[in-house]
């Protein structure tokens, strides 16, 4: 599992596109968007995280489960982090939850 989160780290790092986050960080409150909008890591992660949202999407899978769920896990999940390291996880652990359905 570990190399598989340094891989997707690397990816998200050197490979994809420059990535901003979604966040509007002039009014960012809680301590996971302030997070998310100081560090280009984070941001990236999520921006990732939401294409695979979004793929998910556009694969059928039912728009009302796909919130229901996204607001849990960023209720249970996100939403605790106030690390990088614990963004970082949350994400790529969404994103692959995501890809999987």
């Amino acid at each position: 599992m570990r190399m598989l989160t340094g891989f997707a780290v690397s990816f998200l790092i050197f490979w994809a596109q420059p990535a901003f986050a979604a966040i509007d960080c002039s009014r960012a409150i809680s301590n996971a968007d302030k997070v998310v909008c100081s560090s280009s890591r984070a941001a990236a992660a999520e921006n990732y995280m939401a294409r695979s949202f979004r793929n998910a999407m556009k694969r059928g899978v039912d728009p009302l489960f796909l919130r229901d769920t996204q607001r849990a896990w960023k209720e249970t999940v996100r939403d605790i982090c106030n690390t990088v390291d614990c963004l970082m996880d949350a994400y790529l652990g969404r994103a692959a939850e995501l890809d999987g359905l």
